[in-house]
């Protein structure tokens, strides 16, 4: 006995199904207690659904769902804040590996520019978020 998919009871349920996979349906339903307890609880779902009244949801409804996206935006802040400063520790580390393997004054000159990009790409962002962080 191979029992209908869920989305063919609900298109059974609402109508939906073609004349022949309909009747094939509506006669396992007839002999399946499983199947036929889902369309019962389909029906007593479409009937709870339409006695509620269409109000307007209300406004403490909206107030929680944007409370609740303030408090995601600081973690997606700080996943930027991430790949902000990794960017030039990553730039640094490879200066590190180029003057390492050249040895010699123009890779030292690299790396100590770099450094300097890289203070100058941090800095802002700490003193920001110590000010952030400060009372």
């Amino acid at each position: 006995m191979r029992h209908p998919a869920l989305g063919e009871l609900l298109e059974l349920q609402f109508g939906e199904l073609d004349e022949a996979r309909g009747a094939v349906c509506r006669t396992h339903v007839r002999d399946c207690i499983a199947c036929a307890q889902v369309l019962a609880d389909l029906q007593w779902t479409e009937e709870t659904l339409a006695a509620v009244p269409g109000d307007a949801p209300p406004m403490e409804g909206l107030a929680r769902v944007l409370a609740r996206i303030e408090t995601v935006r600081p973690a997606r802040e700080r996943r930027a804040h991430w790949l902000r400063t990794a960017a030039p520790c990553g730039a640094a580390v490879v200066a590190v590996s180029l003057a390492v393997q050249q040895g010699g004054a123009i890779a030292a000159l690299a790396f100590l520019a770099l450094g300097s990009i890289v203070t100058l790409a941090i800095a802002p962002v700490l003193i920001l978020e110590s000010q952030r962080r400060s009372p």
